[in-house]
């Protein structure tokens, strides 16, 4: 039978010569020692930058960690401290309560001024009937935003308005006594009241009638939102009538270095100079007869 090959006139082709060696395949122009070692170094970078990353990682949640240790240390002692001033403070106003009393003593109507005076700027404790108001954070996971299942200074801010505003007569936060200075404002996820820290949950103690301060506080627009927020965030609003409740004294600072007493809404009158009547009078005008002891001419008084 005749070589194909023969036949398409391609011929005779050299016989390969392996000899006792197998035939290998095609390979890469690089070789394979220089891909090995290539692949081995950029494991060893990866492998330190991975090191480094996680190294430094570490080295910054340890001076966070001692960072934060460090400021709950400081604020710890801060407050330390101001419990020692508020004692101190509370022994010297004592001694200035005696001193009050024993130059008030024997004027039963300026002491009962005073005593009046002190009350209405709540540097005296009060009791009497009233409202207890609780409000807290949310127990459960939050939602949505962490804020919104928070109680936040703006909450604590409409509660004390709409209690006074339906008639309580003294209120305070956790103890905390409200007065015409007070600040109820936030700090990070707590509230500052009188510029102490307090942290949930909040009690508002309110003094007044408690029949009036329930109703009204049912009724307000404060109590509405909370039903609402109740179901949507978890938090806690609830409120309870007392016999007996105590609203203890204003214990911070006093000091006012601004404002300066002045005059009524109604009165202009310049400093130094009190009521009476304007007089047009010349020096031809006769004036009417006073009689002894009195010092007031009897004239005809404006009736306004």
């Amino acid at each position: 039978m005749a070589d194909p090959a023969d036949a398409l006139g391609l011929g005779h082709t050299p016989p390969h010569e392996y000899g006792d060696q197998e035939p290998t395949r095609w390979r890469a122009p690089w070789a394979r020692s220089a891909v090995t070692a290539l692949t081995a170094l950029g494991a060893l970078v990866v492998g330190f930058l991975l090191a480094t990353g996680l190294s430094a990682g570490r080295e910054v949640a340890i001076a966070q960690g001692e960072r934060k240790d460090e400021l709950i240390r400081l604020i710890t002692e801060r407050q330390e401290h101001a419990d020692e001033l508020a004692a101190e403070l509370d022994a010297l106003r004592g001694r200035v309560a005696e001193a009050e009393e024993a130059a008030v003593a024997g004027l039963p109507a300026l002491q009962d001024d005073l005593a009046d005076i002190e009350r209405a700027a709540g540097l005296t404790a009060v009791s009497g009937p009233g409202l207890v108001v609780t409000f807290d954070d949310a127990s459960g996971e939050c939602p949505q935003q962490p804020v919104d299942c928070r109680i936040q200074d703006m909450d604590l801010q409409l509660a004390v308005n709409t209690l006074f505003a339906v008639g309580a007569e003294a209120l305070a936060i956790d103890g905390e006594r409200i007065m015409a200075t007070t600040s109820v404002r936030g700090a990070g996820q707590l509230v500052l009241v009188n510029h102490r820290v307090l942290s949930p949950p909040y009690e508002v103690v309110a003094v007044g009638d408690p029949e009036a301060l329930e109703a009204g506080l049912e009724a307000s627009e404060l109590a509405a939102d909370f039903e609402v927020w109740q179901d949507d965030y978890g938090l806690v609003f609830d409120y309870e009538a007392e016999d007996e409740l105590i609203v203890p004294a204003y214990s911070g600072s006093l000091r006012v270095t601004v404002a300066q007493p002045g005059a009524d809404d109604d009165d202009n009158t310049p400093p130094g100079a009190g009521p009476g009547v304007e007089l047009d009078v010349d020096a031809d005008t006769e004036l009417p007869p006073m009689s002894d002891g009195d010092l007031t001419p009897d004239l005809e008084q404006d009736p306004r």
